[in-house]
């Protein structure tokens, strides 16, 4: 069994595993996404050997199904959270790539979130971003 704080410190690593995979989704890794992914490992406290496989995972990205079988058992609201963080990473650049949300899609299932729910998540996610652009209007008149 794990501690509330073990716990978290592995879905904090598994999520950026994730963030990295999403990242790489169309191609290559933005230099925006990778600043914010080493601004988020560089904030925590995390081994010599957790730091490598980030770092590994820059240059070589393993794959989801990889990093997913590794995590325990987490509870629908983590898996969401997890979900959330992914998307909050595709869109650091302000624009959400047909092969991020195919990559952000492909995970949520191997968590285990059920399809209305991914629905459900991207809807929200297509709302903030419309807010986002309403947004950008009102500032330029």
């Amino acid at each position: 069994m794990y501690s509330k704080t073990e716990k978290d410190k592995q879905i904090l690593f598994a999520s950026i595993r994730l963030m990295i995979c999403v990242g790489h989704a169309d191609g290559y890794i933005g230099n925006k996404e990778l600043t914010r992914i080493q601004e988020i490992v560089n904030s925590e406290h995390f081994t010599l050997k957790e730091r490598q496989i980030l770092m590994d995972d820059m240059d070589y990205p393993k794959r989801p199904e990889t990093i997913v079988a590794d995590l325990m058992d987490l509870t629908r609201a983590e898996k969401l959270m997890l979900l959330r963080k992914l998307y909050r990473i595709a869109l650091i650049d302000h624009k959400l790539s047909q092969a991020e949300t195919n990559e952000i899609r492909r995970i949520a299932r191997l968590l285990g979130i059920p399809e209305g729910k991914i629905a459900q998540v991207e809807a929200w996610i297509e709302e903030g971003i419309r807010w986002r652009e309403r947004w950008k209007k009102i500032v330029d008149d």
